[in-house]
């Protein structure tokens, strides 16, 4: 039986990337992967990388001072050396104070800070924290004080605190069952750490821990109590667009979604075309949201986009038509018009005000009953699909593809059998001519 109980037309705008919105910068070296970036100002800001080989290669700070428009420089390096998070806040005489955390071959944790207190920021210090541990994240709360997370040799999570700009640091927390990959601060008070992000290995292979934790400091940081547990996969980022509203990335191309500060959390829509593993998640200050990703098997990386709180995500950029930047590990804004993506070899940087996701001339996608029990109906005007033939993606709410069917040439409706699948919220998506380009959301019950 068929249960006719809301009839809907859903029509959304979804399509290949916006190429005048990301766009290359400078290329800096053929062996770099730039894992994140700060700015201080719109133009002038630093990355860190480490190389192809992260346990053994040369690892450092690039400086640029237009932007990524043209060349920059390093400014500082050294042997063995994987840096992976930097993070910028402007001191009380005006000038920048940048704090970058990284480690030397996993052994030995390692933070650099300003060479003097005052002076050039874009000298730089560097102190090892402790042996057989590493830094993966951290995080500025004040130009004081600030948080570096990681592992120790155990495969345990550290969180350590400095509060004198960098110069010092002390344990404060470990956080047993996977390492820190991420840090997020909302205000003063309240903060997040992710743990069990993926781990870069030797010759392009990538490490996706079996499990990660979501953990929340209501203190400043000096507590860390775990708020959420996945026993499938861990998380490699978190970000919050407000007190009560964020996301936090899991390695299997899966978000979660909170509403309450932290206390619950559910899988956003992610409708990402293929398998991949997340890498990172930033709101701009606009409240729109932007996540990376990149497939595994190298072919391309992904940018996300986000303009409902988080809890839909579409692709707004793919580099499959690149011979770089095919893995994004991170996405920074300096405001809503100036965004970064940390790649290997050559970074990318927004050529304007990223606003949705692109547009294409609007087909519709018409289904119902909606909700359904057992059997969907659907029709469309879709010339692509109508001539060449296409396919119907059934994409779950975890952003799993769980059934991928043909759609014949010359064909324009269809009936979709769905009393095989579990109660909850789809997306139908319809590909013609390989493109992405009408979709709609059903509930089976």
């Amino acid at each position: 039986m068929v249960r006719s109980i809301l009839f809907a037309l859903l029509s959304f705008a979804a399509a290949p990337h916006l190429l005048a919105q990301w766009v290359p910068g400078d290329s800096f070296g053929s062996t770099y992967h730039h894992q994140a970036c700060a700015f201080h100002d719109v133009d002038t800001g630093l990355f860190v990388y480490g190389t192809d080989n992260p346990n053994s290669g040369e690892g450092g700070v690039i400086i640029t001072w237009s932007g990524l428009t043209d060349s920059g420089g390093v400014i500082w390096y050294q042997s063995f050396m994987n840096l992976e998070d930097i993070d910028v806040r402007m001191g009380s005489n005006g000038r920048p104070i940048y704090l970058a955390a990284g480690h030397q071959q996993y052994a030995f944790s390692v933070a650099l800070h300003p060479y003097l207190a005052g002076g050039n920021p874009f000298q730089f210090d560097s102190v090892r924290t402790g042996d057989a541990r590493h830094y993966r994240a951290i995080r500025m709360r004040s130009d004081i004080v600030a948080f570096a997370g990681g592992g120790n040799y155990v495969g345990d999570g550290i969180i350590d605190m400095s509060v004198d700009t960098g110069y010092t640091w002390t344990n404060i927390a470990v956080l047993p069952g996977q390492p820190v990959s991420r840090l997020h601060f909302v205000d003063d008070l309240l903060g997040f750490a992710a743990t069990g992000g993926y781990r870069r290995l030797a010759a392009f292979g990538v490490n996706v821990p079996d499990s990660g934790a979501i953990y929340r400091t209501t203190d400043g940081g000096l507590n860390w109590l775990q708020v959420h547990r996945d026993t499938i996969t861990g998380f490699s980022d978190v970000a919050f667009s407000s007190l009560t509203t964020g996301v936090a990335t899991r390695n299997d191309g899966v978000i979660l979604r909170t509403t309450d500060g932290g206390t619950t959390w559910v899988p956003a829509v992610v409708n990402l075309p293929a398998a991949s593993v997340m890498t990172s998640v930033t709101f701009r200050p606009d409240g729109t949201g932007f996540a990376s990703a990149y497939r595994a098997d190298g072919v391309s990386g992904y940018i996300l986009i986000s303009t409902d709180d988080g809890q839909t995500w579409d692709e707004n950029f793919n580099t499959s038509g690149f011979n770089h930047s095919r893995r994004i590990y991170d996405v920074y804004f300096y405001d809503d018009a100036h965004g970064y993506a940390s790649t290997h070899i050559r970074p990318l940087r927004t050529s304007g005000l990223v606003t949705d996701v692109p547009e294409i001339v609007e087909q519709t996608l018409v289904l119902y009953p909606n909700p359904a029990i057992d059997l969907v109906q659907l029709a469309w005007e879709l010339p692509g699909a109508a001539t060449g033939g296409g396919r119907l993606s059934v994409v779950s709410a975890h952003g799993q593809v769980v059934s991928d069917l043909p759609i014949a040439p010359g064909t324009t409706s269809y009936t979709l059998a769905v009393s095989n699948y579990p109660p909850g919220l789809y997306q139908l998506r319809l590909v013609a001519d390989g493109q992405l380009v009408s979709a709609a959301k059903v509930v089976i019950q």
